[in-house]
């Protein structure tokens, strides 16, 4: 039975994509992850696993074959750490084109990385004086013998003396505070970021996958020695990069919705969280917190809850606007066959809403994206397919060949889908275990 319900969900996904141009393309194997970034300025802020390569907008444009003349207007609704956003800056630049950049995000965190990353490069070594000047007084504050008093958050991952000295939080802490209190403005975000780029490397924690694994054999960096080492990162990029005439927002918020730009977009390029079991919410949690983004946890767990429905982790709302929009049938031929697919027993609950959710949540972000491109623009996602469950009951959520189908709801003819890579997993064989690059184009 298990066999077969494998088989029938393999000619579900060939039938779904039967009519799309589908090949394996080794170009995009490097450039869906985030090879390179680590050198390059801007992008080398802070290492964020999920991110995609600095060159894949560049790429996506070049394989167009229609380059922009006279503008570039670049939206993201999933910006993750601003990659796509600074690549367009980067490809205006070299180019001498006018260029208007938006993107939306919805970790607060993340969305301060991608902010202070995107206004720096607008701004480059306009913003350096200033910058320098803030951490200066950072500086002088935290080394005061008068620096205000601080307490370390009430979140049990940083006062685990296991994974972070004590000592070390409340330093990391104390920095937050300085630099609330001596800057404001850009120079403010750019040094929450620098901050934030040195947490990790304070404590005995790093990210692997979806989780935070115990280090014990790390040696923990000093607080302020991390903190001034990333921030001169930070310096160094802006001062020798000239600033841009360009427009570029990042938004606190929502992908699923419309950006509230006045502009139709020339290209939409965006990697959603796959439903992979990864909660992105608790992966970055130690920035967030020291940060000051929650106080509580029930402000944590609030912002759990906004998150696009990728992971059981948490019990999500199981209300489904496709069911009230007249798509209902539609989305249901495409999904009905996974669910049938998801075993029974103690996390079938979990999994169909995943499913389910995942599927209302990429419909409204290709909705939305449809009606803000231009008629003569382009979509590419960047998506991984996944496997769940175990030997005889593994089963594929093939978010490539989900997503492809539902932009088709949404207004939208899929025109590539480029297998960049495949992924193994032990519990799992499928061709559709892989990594894709899928273009859309207005229908």
């Amino acid at each position: 039975m298990a066999q077969a319900g494998a088989q029938a969900l393999t000619a579900h996904y060939r039938s779904l994509q039967k009519s799309w141009a589908v090949s394996h393309n080794e170009t995009y194997r490097r450039l869906v992850v985030p090879n390179g970034n680590s050198s390059q300025p801007f992008h080398r802020w802070f290492h964020l696993k999920e991110a995609y390569s600095s060159q894949l907008l560049p790429q996506l444009i070049s394989d167009s074959g229609d380059s922009p003349r006279e503008a570039l207007r670049v939206r993201d609704p999933y910006s993750g750490s601003g990659t796509t956003l600074l690549s367009a800056l980067e490809v205006s630049s070299q180019r001498d084109l006018p260029v208007a950049v938006h993107g939306t995000e919805r970790n607060p965190f993340i969305w301060e990385l991608a902010h202070s990353k995107v206004a720096g490069r607008i701004a480059g070594r306009e913003a350096a004086k200033e910058f320098e000047v803030a951490l200066d007084s950072v500086e002088a504050l935290y080394r005061s013998p008068n620096r205000p008093s601080v307490s370390i958050p009430d979140q049990a991952t940083l006062r685990n003396e296991r994974y972070f000295a004590r000592d070390n939080v409340e330093k990391l802490c104390s920095i937050r505070r300085a630099i609330d209190m001596c800057a404001d403005g850009l120079s403010r975000s750019l040094l929450r970021v620098s901050l934030a780029a040195a947490v990790e490397s304070c404590g005995r924690l790093r990210r692997d996958g979806r989780a935070l694994r115990f280090t014990p054999s790390r040696q923990p960096k000093d607080a302020w020695t991390a903190f001034s080492e990333r921030a001169a990162v930070v310096l160094q990029d802006l001062e020798v990069t000239d600033p841009l005439d360009a427009s570029g927002a990042v938004r606190l918020g929502d992908g699923r919705e419309r950006s509230g730009e006045a502009i139709e977009f020339d290209w939409i390029v965006f990697s959603p969280p796959y439903p992979n079991n990864i909660d992105y919410t608790e992966v970055y949690k130690t920035e967030a917190w020291v940060l000051g983004c929650y106080e509580t946890a029930e402000e944590m767990r609030t912002q759990r809850q906004l998150t696009v429905r990728s992971h059981p982790s948490i019990r999500f709302e199981r209300e489904y606007s496709y069911l009230e929009g007249g798509k209902s049938a539609d989305v249901n031929r495409i999904i009905d066959p996974v669910i049938s697919s998801v075993p029974k027993g103690k996390y079938y609950n979990g999994r169909v809403e995943v499913i389910r959710g995942y599927a209302d949540d990429m419909l409204q972000t290709l909705q939305s994206c449809r009606r803000e491109v231009a008629s003569n623009g382009r979509l590419a996602f960047i998506v991984g397919n996944s496997a769940h469950a175990s030997g005889d009951h593994a089963f594929i959520i093939a978010a490539d060949v989900l997503m492809g189908a539902l932009a088709e709801l949404a207004g939208w003819r899929v025109t590539e889908l480029n297998i960049a890579r495949e992924l193994s997993r032990r519990n799992a064989d499928s061709e559709f275990l892989r990594e894709s690059v899928v273009m859309l184009e207005p229908a």
